[in-house]
């Protein structure tokens, strides 16, 4: 069977992502690879969890490969390069969803699963790739979304902007987790709150302040044990729901 996909070199995608697709350039010659960029994209991602980011360097990957900065360049050519396909090995294959459950369940497993890796690895909200995924792991969490979604019997439009909008509110409420992820931050700025905070000023802001709802540790670092992950994504998900309702009626 011929492959009729379009070449992806003339798409413009780089030799490190064509390889994680197992795609590689037609009649190129030399000796066989003596290492993957999967496995090159594992010890970087092991390297930024254990380091930070910063220390992903051409030369501080090499050394840990055991090879030199040029033949890095081999397999991976340039930085960025390397950090888009980090970021499909961090995030890893999509989740396999329970069959069993509606489109709503589905989506509650699809999310937590998505913040559950990004709480492993929060390094890669520093990475500005400039355009949207094509990593083999992120398409396939892509597909897994919209199947799920396309039970709704929404278009494909609003089946695309639905997931758009909770890989949004995942994403947004991973990284305020993590800047209240120090035991007491979420108390000690309640209590700086008080201290300035003028309550015929802001008096909306001080009945909120004063219930204890700015300090109730509801947002957490385990999306399944967060009051706050799962309200969020019960809002979205019945904005969704209400919208197919009413698409399904007409």
């Amino acid at each position: 069977m011929s492959d009729d996909r379009p070449d992806v070199a003339g798409a413009g995608m780089s030799r490190a992502m064509r390889q994680l697709w197992g795609r590689r350039e037609d009649g190129r010659r030399g000796p066989k690879p003596a290492m993957s960029v999967r496995a090159i994209a594992v010890e970087a991602v092991a390297l930024a969890d254990a380091e930070g980011l910063d220390a992903v360097t051409m030369a501080a990957l090499a050394s840990r490969l055991g090879f030199t900065t040029m033949s890095l360049y081999r397999y991976v050519e340039s930085r960025q390069d390397l950090l888009e396909v980090m970021v499909d090995e961090a995030v890893g294959p999509p989740p396999t969803l329970n069959r069993r459950r509606g489109w709503r369940g589905q989506i509650e497993e699809w999310a937590g699963a998505e913040a559950a890796q990004f709480f492993a690895h929060p390094w890669v909200f520093a990475v500005q790739t400039g355009a949207p995924p094509v990593g083999p792991n992120l398409v396939g969490w892509m597909e897994a979304g919209f199947a799920a979604l396309n039970r709704t019997r929404l278009g494909p439009q609003e089946v695309a902007s639905s997931l758009l909008t909770v890989d949004g509110y995942v994403r947004s409420n991973v990284q305020l987790a993590l800047q209240f992820a120090v035991p007491g931050a979420a108390e000690r700025w309640a209590t700086q709150l008080r201290s300035v905070l003028d309550p015929d000023a802001m008096p909306t802001v001080r009945i909120v302040l004063d219930s204890g709802a700015l300090e109730d540790g509801s947002v957490s670092t385990e999306p399944e044990e967060s009051a706050e992950f799962g309200f969020g994504l019960g809002l979205v998900l019945d904005g969704i729901e209400r919208i197919a309702a009413r698409t399904q009626r007409h």
